[in-house]
């Protein structure tokens, strides 16, 4: 690169170093896009890091599609990765121009919306696969995030609201440590569902900013992320008033006219129920709620009415009524593959907590699901899955061995990572490299 390259290449460098503003993160980044990538062919790499590699290199080229394209090849980078044991430059990098992404297209989207959210669901991937780290990527996502999710629920862009939502849900499971961690994710989207304005009549937003496609992604990832976190009865006591409206306004959602809406809400009521979180609501609205759920479990499709997704309904609450009346708790299985000797092992849920996690993971991880079934420790802990000891001790040799013969291979890995890393960032100074796109 010429002379006239560097030198916007160094300006750039400095102000990713220095800017803590959204506008100079964005304003380093459009400097270090000095030129075009070559033609970018994913199927070219000849392993996942590698693949990683070419993504990032492409993610800094000027032109949005082909932007969007190196990000989509990242997720899939992502889904085929062993989990990884630390935070590295890499991890840092991808992270980095992720929140670049994610910036560009705040608040309103537009013509990099689509970009956006497959940075969001990027994110999400690089937090469940990291192994430590993800504590890391949560601290510094947060703001980010919480932010974007209420600044996008005044906006007509639900598919990218969705999205966010969905990647604050997922990296809040991979990264809390405490609780704290968690209820601050959770406030931020139950204000998306109720905005703080709409909260004395138990309605969610108005239908302008809310569709049912938010609404069920919100109350969706606020479900899952309640089953995360240890809630005793004492903190139930202590926040009884609190809980008490929370079940109230998840109650108010059953009459939605929408039947994914009712379905999602039906589902967190169930969930509050199992964790003993009703416990304080009073008999008569306890009473009211069953009867609503024992209507839906029952409505019939009339002359006229619609019948979208009638079916689902009707099972999914008459799950619930056989749970509230017999305390019966539905029971799904998954077949896993092991990775090691082929061998079938069977990933079994029987509460209504676990159920919620095993669907809303294996809906955001696709064909990744199984994969971290087998070798990720972090849902191997969430869903009590595992091998015997003599069939884990065989894999952890197994490891050892191929990380022994791949020593030199990742050596020069790293060598090359270094050559590719036209951003130029320090990967021994962390701080640098998330300023130019979380801070």
């Amino acid at each position: 690169m010429g002379r006239k390259g560097k030198e916007p290449a160094k300006k750039g460098k400095e102000a990713a170093a220095q800017g803590v503003a959204e506008t100079a993160a964005s304003a380093a980044l459009a400097e270090l896009r000095l030129t075009t990538t070559a033609s970018f062919n994913p199927r070219d790499a000849q392993d996942p890091f590698e693949l990683l590699d070419m993504c990032v290199a492409v993610l800094q080229d000027k032109r949005g599609p082909t932007r969007e394209e190196a990000m989509a090849a990242l997720g899939g980078a992502l889904e085929a990765l062993p989990p990884l044991d630390e935070l590295d430059s890499r991890c840092l990098t991808v992270f980095a121009l992720c929140g670049v992404s994610i910036k560009k297209a705040a608040p309103a989207g537009g013509a990099n919306a689509k970009e956006a959210r497959l940075a969001y669901r990027t994110v999400g991937l690089l937090a469940l696969t990291l192994r430590a780290g993800a504590s890391d990527l949560l601290d510094h996502a947060f703001p980010l995030l919480s932010k974007t999710v209420q600044v996008q629920a005044s906006h007509d862009d639900a598919p990218t609201l969705v999205a966010a939502l969905d990647c604050l849900a997922v990296v809040t499971f991979a990264g809390a440590v405490v609780a704290d961690d968690v209820e601050r994710s959770l406030k931020a989207i139950w204000d998306v569902i109720f905005p703080p304005a709409s909260r004395s009549t138990t309605k969610p937003a108005s239908r302008k900013t809310t569709t049912a496609q938010i609404l069920v992604a919100a109350v969706s990832a606020w479900t899952f992320l309640v089953t995360t976190v240890p809630i005793t009865p004492s903190q139930v006591k202590t926040d009884r008033a609190a809980w008490t409206t929370t079940i109230a306004s998840l109650a108010g959602l059953l009459e939605h006219d929408d039947r994914t809406v009712r379905m999602a809400a039906g589902e967190a009521l169930a969930v509050c129920v199992e964790l003993n979180l009703t416990q304080y609501v009073a008999k008569q609205d306890m009473e009211s709620i069953v009867a609503t759920v024992r209507d839906l479990a029952a409505e019939a499709g009339g002359r006229g009415a619609s019948k979208t997704m009638l079916p689902e309904q009707r099972y999914l609450f008459r799950l619930i009524v056989a749970f509230l009346d017999h305390d019966e708790r539905p029971r799904e299985s998954v077949t896993v593959r092991a990775a090691a000797d082929g061998r079938r092992q069977v990933l079994k849920v029987s509460t209504w907590a676990k159920l919620v996690q095993l669907n809303f993971l294996r809906r955001f991880l696709g064909g990744g699901f199984l994969k971290h079934v087998q070798e990720n420790e972090l849902f191997k802990e969430a869903f009590h899955f595992g091998s015997e000891d003599k069939k884990k001790l065989s894999i952890a040799e197994r490891k050892q061995a191929s990380k022994k013969k791949d020593k030199s291979l990742r050596v020069k890995r790293d060598l090359s990572w270094e050559c590719k890393n036209v951003l130029c960032l320090e990967s021994r100074n962390p701080d640098k490299v998330l300023q130019l796109g979380w801070h």
